[in-house]
């Protein structure tokens, strides 16, 4: 691991944790088929998802330094959503953020679903923020290492309520830290409170799911970056602008996107008349009458 990047590192370690958890006291040659079946089960039990129970046993795998399909092959990797997520409806946003502000459930989350609303960022880019890549006067920040060479290094606008946001939680770390140095991270390791702020917090998963059961909103993270995304869809942004701030999006989310932007472009035409009602004048709409015109074989 010490070869690995950072954001590997942290990843890894997200997904190892419930491993460790349920298989920490097993022994390797213990690990058989029957017994990761039974973590399969445990894991689905928990309503976890296919694709996550997944990556848990691949990085289980990587560290044991053996291929999946020789350790276990009489186990298949589970099936897995080919949907790229939804988006929340503005009561759902509204809903998540009132939860955040009548009964905050970590240091971090005021700030990280905030954050992941108004950026469209991975998880794992927000949590591998550091300070220096935050510009507060300036309203800005630059992503690091993204999934893709695309979304790396990418700048992302902070509007007026994003930048009040991260300013709190800047005075709420000084009040912890002292003032930041430009690597600590943003959202420093730590439970229930940050500790460490030369390490990022691996696992917001105990928060999120503190914040969103009481609000009744069902969703993932990631959904959020799913909201950024269709937001600036219904807004007409343009599909090279969107990538610009979203780094990477596969060709399943852009025609989405595009349904999206139609979508509302109907809407707004929708209640365009060809003859409006006039104050003082007509009580309402005139329909129009399009005159119909014969086929020209009827013509004589």
């Amino acid at each position: 691991m010490l070869n690995h990047r950072p954001k590997s590192v942290l990843f890894a370690n997200g997904r190892l944790a419930h491993i460790k958890k349920a298989l920490g006291g097993v022994v390797l040659s213990d690990l058989t088929d029957e017994r990761i079946k039974g973590y399969i089960r445990q894991r689905q039990a928990e309503k976890v998802s296919g694709r996550t129970i997944n990556m848990e046993l691949g990085e289980l795998s990587r560290a044991i330094g053996r291929p999946w399909s020789l350790l276990w092959p009489k186990v298949r990797k589970l099936e897995e959503r080919k949907d790229v997520g939804r988006a929340l409806s503005h009561a759902e946003q509204k809903a998540l953020l009132d939860g955040l502000r009548d009964c905050p459930p970590t240091f971090h989350l005021a700030a990280v679903i905030p954050l992941l609303m108004l950026t469209g960022m991975r998880v794992g880019e927000a949590l591998s923020l550091t300070w220096e890549q935050v510009d507060l006067m300036g309203k800005s920040l630059r992503v690091g290492r993204a999934k893709t060479s695309s979304g790396t290094g990418r700048t992302i606008p902070l509007n007026d309520d994003l930048t009040a946001v991260l300013a709190k939680h800047r005075l709420e770390f000084i009040r912890a830290f002292g003032e930041p140095d430009a690597e600590h991270y943003i959202f420093a390791a730590g439970s229930p409170l940050p500790t460490d702020p030369t390490r990022p917090v691996s696992d917001l998963k105990h928060g999120w799911e503190t914040l969103r059961k009481p609000t009744g909103v069902s969703c993932r993270l990631h959904d959020l970056r799913h909201t950024f995304a269709t937001r600036l869809a219904e807004n007409g942004v343009p599909e090279s602008t969107m990538l610009a701030l979203m780094g990477h999006m596969s060709r399943a989310m852009l025609e989405r996107y595009s349904h999206v932007r139609i979508d509302a472009k109907r809407e707004a035409v929708a209640g365009i008349l060809l003859r409006p009602m006039v104050k003082g004048g007509d009580s309402e709409a005139v329909p129009v009458k399009v005159p119909v015109v014969e086929p020209v074989s009827k013509i004589q």
